[in-house]
């Protein structure tokens, strides 16, 4: 079988939180655009993968997540074998809803499955259907303003959410706000909500401040206690973090400096940073989600193609937010840090090994992987760092979810990679086992 790669894009409501994601596939030897049986093998592909080898669950989180799925998916039951609590299904509006695949369709529905229709086409056969979908997608770069708009109040009384997928910026997503979107997709959260803006607000520089103080290697134990002693929220973080099971300390922690002085000092500096970033509250979560799945790459990546010492790599893929995070430039946000030259050109102008790294991370965010620059094993890299990143956010903005099994009650969790918690999610085995076998008769065919 050909290897595969999964990413996943979120999925916004209008208050800009995260209520699901679109797991796409990229494998290599197959093009979006090669015939149906590649298609219906990428769609297998994913979902067994999804399902079995990685875990949906520790992918999307506690999201809803979306996948597409080809007509003779749906016909030949496979998408049975999926639960239909962890992922929705995305039917393409180009299909031609016959009665079979109609039957087929409700069929699902009434089994619990939520399906979207992803493209939309006036007068086509899926407008007599649209009671069937709870989400109709919309590619805003396919259409005018106008064009949105009409779309929009044509298909607003079949009563399905409306998405609007491939926003790029701010601007684009207060367009489909003010055209009547429910749902946003695309990649504009990690841009500046204001473009081109010359000043930082005064909490934004004073987070600068904290974050350039924790960058410098001169700094002690005592000044990082003092600098994160200043935020209440910050100290709330931290101890909660370190009191938490990702870490299994046998007794509580009760202060800042006896949480630091358990960290050690580079741990220390990477946690209160990210906590920093966690703490500006006008931002999408899925940001810091973000900043913490290119650090983790990177640092997991980086080493052997740069040569930088694992800790510089993860806060580069850290900062790359930071335009986003502080609504300011890039050179901008950079020029108040202490950088090195390497890592201001990697950030700014995505130059050098360190650019590369970023190139190749941000490709995978957005599912064109084949346009990044080589990095060795960052397919894996990547999903290690999806991972992890969903798990290390719980620290930062909850406690582990019910329902998992959380291993590591020693000191031997504070190490020097600063793993994630180890989160076991175990599905269902009956669910698998005929998920497995489904798949094979399916592949079958083909042989």
């Amino acid at each position: 079988m050909h290897s595969a790669f999964v990413a996943r894009q979120p999925i916004f409501n209008l208050h800009l939180e995260a209520v699901g994601c679109e797991l796409l596939f990229r494998g290599n030897g197959w093009a979006e655009a090669d015939h149906t049986e590649s298609r219906q093998r990428a769609t297998a592909t994913v979902v067994l993968n999804s399902l079995t080898e990685l875990d949906l669950e520790r992918i999307v989180g506690h999201k809803k997540a979306w996948v597409a799925v080809p007509r003779e998916f749906v016909l030949d039951g496979l998408v049975q074998a999926i639960p239909p609590g962890l992922s929705g299904l995305e039917i393409s509006g180009s299909e031609d809803f016959d009665d079979e695949l109609v039957t087929a369709l409700r069929d699902l529905r009434r089994q619990g499955y939520k399906l979207a229709l992803d493209g939309f086409e006036p007068d086509s056969s899926a407008e007599l259907v649209l009671d069937l979908f709870e989400v109709v997608k919309l590619d805003i770069h396919d259409l005018g303003r106008e064009e949105l708009r009409a779309q929009v109040e044509r298909l607003r009384p079949a009563g399905c959410k409306i998405l609007a997928a491939g926003i790029a910026t701010y601007e684009e997503r207060d367009r489909c706000v003010e055209a009547g979107c429910d749902l946003l997709q695309g990649h504009f959260f990690c841009q500046p909500a204001v473009a081109g803006t010359r000043q930082v607000s005064a909490n934004r520089l004073a987070l600068y401040q904290v974050v350039s103080a924790l960058q410098r290697y001169d700094v002690e134990l005592h000044d990082v206690e003092q600098l994160i002693a200043r935020d209440v929220a910050l100290s709330f973080r931290m101890l909660r973090y370190v009191n938490s099971a990702a870490i299994g300390l046998r007794g509580e922690v009760r202060s800042i400096g006896q949480a630091l002085a358990l960290l050690g000092l580079d741990n220390a500096r990477r946690w209160a940073t990210l906590s920093v970033i966690a703490s500006v509250d006008d931002k999408p979560t899925e940001l810091t989600l973000t900043a913490l799945t290119r650090a983790r790459f990177c640092e997991l990546a980086g080493p052997e193609m740069t040569g930088a010492r694992p800790a510089e790599l993860f806060t580069l893929g850290l900062f790359s937010v930071l335009d986003a995070l502080m609504d300011t430039t890039m050179l901008e946000a950079t020029e108040m840090l202490p950088l090195a030259d390497d890592m201001r050109e990697a950030l700014v102008e995505r130059e050098g090994p360190m650019g590369d790294l970023l190139e190749a991370v941000v490709a995978r965010e957005l599912g064109v992987r084949e346009l990044a620059p080589e990095v060795p094993h960052a397919d894996e890299y990547y999903l290690r760092a999806v991972i992890w990143a969903n798990n290390a956010a719980e620290s930062l903005y909850g406690d582990v979810p019910v329902g998992v099994e959380v291993r590591g009650d020693t000191h031997e969790r504070v190490d020097a990679d600063m793993d994630a918690p180890v989160i076991i999610l175990r599905p269902e085995r009956g669910r698998v086992a005929r998920f497995f076998a489904a798949i094979g008769r399916w592949f079958g065919r083909f042989a």
